[in-house]
């Protein structure tokens, strides 16, 4: 496909551009269902060379009329697309049913169809090195393999608590409803909390098992260590969690605030520990080589939570760590620090934004031809760093109103949803060229994928067998194979999801 646009389509007030690749035609036809054209535009001769293309970017936001359309140049069309008022509201639907697919220790609903299946892993788990054994069921399956990780589990919640805040009426409940999944998450969350405040790492099997449906899964579970970065990420979503849930549920609220100062006990009275996999344990580590951002996000948390009494530990916090950028990363919370503490009062309110702000002009300067900041290297789940970028990108427009930031944010949408090199949309069922053949064991057992996941996405770093057979010498951005055995570019996560929630829903 060489001209590629955003596949769901846009709103009537979006700025619209496509990419057209290599030479296709000297105009742009924009046609409507019935094959008229109803908006001609010059493509022009300038070019920018990106990722081993020729693309001219073509801006048709003069399009406003609702209906369905398709871009034409010579011989070239592109995906059929909406315009709309709501274009995304079924996306999102799905990007959080997801979550509730995910679900473990449940039994899921007939409506879940091929993926309903009874309760899993309910069984205890054994604290590892010990005979000691904990009840910790719920939660969710973390990504394509069965294991539940805290780190992860926090930057999930705290990006659908985000997106509620921001744009509540944006949510329809489909499967599930958005802060009743959420819930879901954070009850289990409260059971890997130690009685001292600390709080365990994460609950797995010692491997992974073959593709297999949850519930069929059998092998002893296993509590591995306690860390501080999954204490402070714990005390942070919790104090996080329990202002969002104060109005509807206090008792739940006081519960989660009252563990976040546990956590923050034991963190207060700890140095670093920090998590490698124990020796025997070979499921997702989620390690970390710094937990001083944990520690921040929880403290300004708390502050918020809890009020003054936090704020001289959250200057101290501020004062020690880089301000250089603000990433939402699970291996770096500062972006969650930073978007949040904008709420403190006074000076250390106006740094945060100052933060943020900072921040997103950085990415502002970066932004490349298909709307994102990375070119030279794409990571292990590149997609949630377009989202999470999105994110940061629509905080700023909050923050100031400035209309370049919102353009920035909607282009990181774009991209994930059909304006990249390989035309795809990265969420599965949506779209007219979904990924369809995730690394997730339910979709590779039932051999249907499950709707409503994004999948990582390219990784130039061609870190599996699959990727290495197909993608040798392709560009950055060309580095994704939508085969099941790539896990490197084409698993699917909860954390991938979940930034994605909370941009589309603050673009809707």
């Amino acid at each position: 496909m060489n001209i590629q646009v955003n596949q769901l389509g846009y709103t009537p007030a979006m700025q619209k551009t496509a990419l057209l690749r290599g030479e296709a035609g000297s105009t742009l036809e924009v046609r409507n269902a019935a094959g008229e054209t109803v908006l001609t535009l010059p493509v022009g001769n300038e070019r920018t060379p990106l990722w081993g293309d020729d693309l001219a970017i073509i801006d048709f936001s003069a399009l406003t009329e609702p209906g369905t359309y398709t871009l034409c140049s010579g011989k070239e069309s592109s995906h059929p697309f909406v315009v709309a008022e709501k274009p995304y509201q079924a996306l999102l639907t799905g990007l959080v049913d997801m979550l509730y697919y995910q679900r473990c220790g449940d039994d899921l609903k007939p409506e879940a169809g091929l993926f309903a299946h009874p309760a899993c892993h309910t069984g205890l788990a054994r604290v590892w090195g010990s005979e000691e054994q904990r009840e910790v069921s719920g939660g969710w399956h973390d990504a394509g393999d069965y294991g539940r990780y805290i780190v992860p589990a926090a930057k999930t919640v705290a990006d659908m608590l985000l997106a509620h805040e921001w744009a509540p009426a944006a949510f329809v409940p489909g499967l599930t409803e958005l802060m009743q999944e959420a819930r879901w998450e954070l009850e289990w969350m409260l059971k890997m909390q130690r009685e001292d405040g600390a709080v365990y790492h994460k609950v797995s099997c010692a491997s992974f098992c073959g593709m297999i449906m949850p519930h069929e899964e059998k092998e002893e579970l296993f509590l591995s260590p306690v860390s501080t970065t999954a204490t402070g990420d714990f005390a942070a979503c919790m104090a996080m969690a329990s202002r969002h849930y104060r109005e509807s549920d206090p008792a739940f609220a006081d519960r989660m605030l009252e563990a976040a100062k546990r956590a923050w006990a034991f963190l207060a009275a700890s140095g670093p520990m920090l998590f490698r996999n124990p020796e025997g344990i070979r499921t997702g580590g989620y390690g970390d080589w710094n937990d001083a951002d944990e520690r921040l996000w929880a403290v300004v948390e708390l502050a918020l939570a809890c009020g003054d009494s936090y704020l001289p530990q959250v200057e101290k916090a501020l004062e020690s760590i880089k301000q250089d950028a603000a990433p939402l990363g699970w291996g770096d919370m500062r972006g969650y620090a930073a978007i949040e503490g904008v709420q403190l009062p006074g000076r250390l309110g106006e740094s945060c934004r100052a933060w943020v702000l900072r921040a997103a002009e950085q990415l502002l300067g970066r932004i490349n031809a298909y709307g994102i900041t990375m070119t030279e290297q794409l990571h292990w789940g590149s997609n949630m760093d377009v989202a999470n970028q999105g994110m940061l990108l629509s905080q700023a427009h909050r923050l100031t109103g400035e209309e370049r930031y919102l353009v920035a944010a909607q282009k990181q949408l774009h991209y994930l949803l059909g304006v990249n090199p390989l035309s795809y949309c990265y969420v599965s069922g949506f779209g007219a060229q979904p990924m369809r053949h995730p690394h997730h064991r339910p979709s590779v057992a039932q051999g249907v994928c499950q709707p409503g996941m994004l999948s990582g996405g390219p990784c130039s770093g061609l870190a599996d067998a699959c990727a290495k057979e197909h993608l040798q010498g392709q560009p950055a951005g060309k580095c994704f194979v939508d085969d099941h055995a790539s896990y490197s570019t084409n698993e699917i996560c909860i954390y991938w999801n979940s930034p994605l929630i909370a941009l589309v829903a603050v673009l809707s």
